[in-house]
């Protein structure tokens, strides 16, 4: 039976950690609260397009794999979560897919990996009063260019591509990440980190970007997430949500994307 890939979240990785900077509240309703997974057109649409070209990618790498192809995989991850939001997409889905595999069919990179999840476990550092803990990322395809060198690509669905929407993820804590662990696995080889966009509304649009550095936000990541899980270790004796600290705030509870996903919980209390 063919293979249908896992392109989901890492382990322990930067939504985790993210959710606790933002506000232990939403931290807490995530991972100790049976709050209901959030989805969307736009959460639906990228996973779909991500298992895509995450089988197109890795069938490039072990083409002799039992792997479902890319169309396949798309119809498979939508059947898997099931849903009518699912099966309105995914026929779309496939077309931009295939239209993004034609646009690049003569694409020089090499690939190296395909939703590789990196780990790290983090030292204790001076009297933080953090014990050693857990960092981990899935990174959507690693890649050699035809100077040897090595960069980690994130893909990206939009509905538009702009310079704007590119800058927002210089001090994203999930590319600053990747910069992290880019460097410690390939050294001088490591180029940096491409977003590659695609518009996946009709007519399709392709942008492939290496994002612009950010290195003093890079050297702070490491302590910035020692913080942060201090935090956590800090509330691990807590069991109820509502005994976390909230953070309310206009900027947090109601943001660019709408309400917080905790919004209601916060607001009346209970599951």
């Amino acid at each position: 039976m063919s293979v249908l890939l896992d392109a989901g979240p890492s382990e322990r990785g930067w939504s985790f950690f993210e959710a606790a900077s933002r506000c232990m509240r939403l931290w807490a309703w995530k991972n100790l609260g049976s709050m209901e997974r959030h989805t969307s057109d736009a959460l639906v649409k990228g996973s779909l397009f991500h298992i895509g070209l995450a089988h197109h990618y890795q069938l490039k790498l072990t083409p002799d794999a039992d792997l479902l192809q890319p169309e396949q995989a798309i119809y498979a991850l939508a059947e898997k979560e099931g849903g009518d939001l699912w099966s309105k997409h995914a026929e779309k889905i496939v077309e931009a897919v295939d239209a993004y595999i034609e646009h690049y069919k003569e694409c020089s990179w090499k690939v190296i990996a395909v939703e590789k999840e990196l780990r790290a476990r983090i030292p204790p550092k001076g009297r933080s009063g953090v014990s050693a803990f857990l960092y981990t990322q899935r990174v959507d395809l690693i890649v050699e260019d035809v100077h040897g060198k090595v960069w980690l690509v994130d893909h990206k669905s939009c509905y538009r591509i702009t310079g704007k929407t590119l800058r927002q993820h210089i001090l994203s804590g999930q590319f600053l990440g990747y910069q992290v662990f880019g460097q410690k696995m390939y050294g001088d080889r490591f180029a940096g980190v491409i977003v590659n966009r695609m518009k996946l509304s009709s007519a399709y649009d392709f942008d492939r970007c290496a994002l612009e550095p950010a290195p003093s936000a890079v050297a702070g990541f490491v302590p910035m997430l020692r913080t942060i899980e201090k935090k956590i270790q800090d509330h691990s004796h807590l069991t109820d949500p509502l005994e976390y600290t909230p953070v309310f705030s206009d900027q947090v509870c109601f943001g660019k994307y709408g309400q917080c996903p905790a919004f209601d919980l916060c607001r009346w209390g209970g599951e």
